[in-house]
């Protein structure tokens, strides 16, 4: 296992919600989240909005301006946003189900992606070498040394119990590994029966402990063209579905197999102009940018070839929402770079409404009575990277099934209303966690956007209700001037238009 973790800031417009995660004091905004009860609404046909009158009502709304200050939870508003309401008649409610990756999907991506490679089983080729857990062990004996010094007792001890542990792993490590001593039968395999297949093998134990009731397939390419193919899919009731595909001059990054699905989108930050990319939380100080591939093709020819990858693969119900120039980060087994890359966000579009889940992830993360318990339902996005080498990346994630229209033509309530929740809670959700500090939390409303969501229903992590909300977009810093923190960009608060309750990112509704 490698020993260096990285949190990478959030970026793009789908970044995780932004607002904090502090119970709702408001009880007209609490009590309402019931999904009876907000489908109630929706069917209501008295005292409550048509989508028709609420596209009245915002048209008196250029822009919609206000300054929110709060000196006791050290925290300023400014407003100045344009709202973005869509041109339909109606909008509706949908029953959804994760959907998993299907072998014919595979192969398609296979076809479009790689047609001329032959793929080795990944699970063999990222298993760690006697030279490599002798690294990790001289990194080991260095964490003792600067324990002892600081007289921790404590952490010298659990250093040690690591050191012990990778003395075991390096005697039964090969020497080195030849990939293509093994072939990948070219299926998405059972993690359990992998792990029976495999007994001792450090990849399938870990797989196995995350979800042994989901399947998995890894493949790795011999690089002969020049080129690192990886190849991984992933089905999990725990962590996710997901497809994942890239491809580097400078060899397999480890991150291809993650289990967390949101952290696709954690990898790329946007580039700014003359400024190094900031991988914050990194042990490197810096991250060096790769030598040998380049990003000078046109912004339109990049993009010409990410929706043709698209048509190739039938995501028809998918377009693009955002785009630009990113870095994103390379973590690869002996040192970490990055590449730029036009990085193209596409998300479903239903009834010509983008369904942005960004504030409908879904996690469950904590002891349930004497059993630790991780799940979580992340969300659903189309994600491609090109550079001049072509299509180098392709991510396919928490794709959803719709099953059924439940309520056709759904009510909603008025903007005034919805704008005078956000004005009580945006405080509220990001109240400053130190009060000694200088500053306060400074947030700014740029964008305001009714499109639909996913929420999630409170004991299921495979169902769901496409919904419609508010979006409220902008950026957050700190009370630390973004020293601690940093500046993040995304949804501030996300609002049920049908119900007026704020949507909780880590409970999914």
């Amino acid at each position: 296992m490698k020993r260096r973790g990285i949190v990478i800031i959030m970026s793009g417009m789908l970044a995780l919600t932004l607002a904090g995660c502090a119970s709702n004091p408001e009880k007209s905004v609490v009590r309402e989240k019931n999904m009876d009860k907000m489908l109630q609404e929706a069917e209501k046909t008295e005292d409550t909005s048509t989508y028709e009158q609420v596209k009245e009502e915002v048209q008196k709304y250029e822009k919609y301006k206000t300054q929110i200050k709060d000196k006791k939870l050290k925290v300023n508003v400014d407003v100045d946003a344009k709202v973005e309401i869509p041109g339909v008649e109606k909008l509706s409610i949908y029953r959804v189900r994760a959907q998993k990756i299907k072998q014919e999907f595979l192969e398609r991506v296979q076809k479009a992606l790689t047609p001329d490679v032959t793929y080795y089983d990944g699970h063999k080729g990222t298993a760690r070498t006697k030279v490599d857990i002798a690294k990790e062990i001289r990194e080991c004996e260095k964490d003792r040394t600067e324990y002892k010094k600081s007289g921790d007792k404590v952490g010298v001890e659990e250093v040690e119990s690591e050191i012990a542990d990778l003395r075991k792993a390096y005697e039964n490590a090969p020497d080195s590994i030849k990939l293509t001593d093994y072939p990948l039968q070219n299926k998405i395999l059972s993690i359990k029966k992998l792990h029976e297949d495999n007994p001792g093998d450090t990849f399938s134990d870990w797989l196995y402990d995350l979800h042994g009731d989901g399947e998995v397939y890894y493949g790795l390419s011999d690089a002969k063209d020049g080129n690192y193919h990886m190849l991984f899919v992933q089905n999990s009731d725990n962590y996710g579905n997901c497809l994942r595909y890239e491809r580097s001059k400078g060899g397999y990054s480890a991150r291809i197999y993650h289990a967390d699905v949101e952290n696709d989108l954690d990898m790329a930050v946007k580039k700014k102009d003359g400024q190094e990319p900031d991988f914050f939380n990194t042990v490197d100080a810096t991250v060096s940018c790769v030598d040998n591939e380049t990003l000078t093709l046109p912004e339109e020819e990049a993009e010409e070839k990410a929706n043709a990858l698209l048509g190739q693969l039938g995501l028809d119900d998918y377009k693009c929402y955002d785009k630009g120039v990113y870095s994103q980060l390379l973590q690869r087994k002996d040192e970490d770079k990055y590449r730029d890359v036009y990085r193209f966000l596409y998300l479903r579009k239903q009834d010509n409404v983008f369904v942005d889940n960004q504030a409908g992830f879904k996690l469950t993360d904590g002891w349930q009575g004497n059993s630790y318990v991780k799940k979580m339902w992340g969300s659903e996005a189309v994600v491609v990277t090109v550079n001049d080498i072509g299509i180098v990346g392709f991510y396919y994630l928490s794709p959803l099934s719709i099953s059924e229209t439940v309520v056709k033509e759904s009510r909603i309530k008025s903007f005034d209303e919805i704008k005078g929740t956000f004005e009580k809670m945006v405080v509220i959700e990001n109240a400053a966690e130190d009060k000694e500090a200088e500053g306060s939390v400074s947030i700014k409303v740029t964008d305001v956007k009714l499109v639909y969501t996913r929420i999630s229903e409170k004991d299921s992590f495979d169902t769901g209700l496409v919904v419609p909300v508010w979006n409220f977009e902008g950026t957050v810093v700190d009370e630390y001037g973004g020293k601690k923190g940093g500046e993040q960009e995304g949804t501030i608060l996300s609002i049920n238009a049908i119900d007026g309750s704020v949507i909780n990112q880590e409970l999914g509704y």
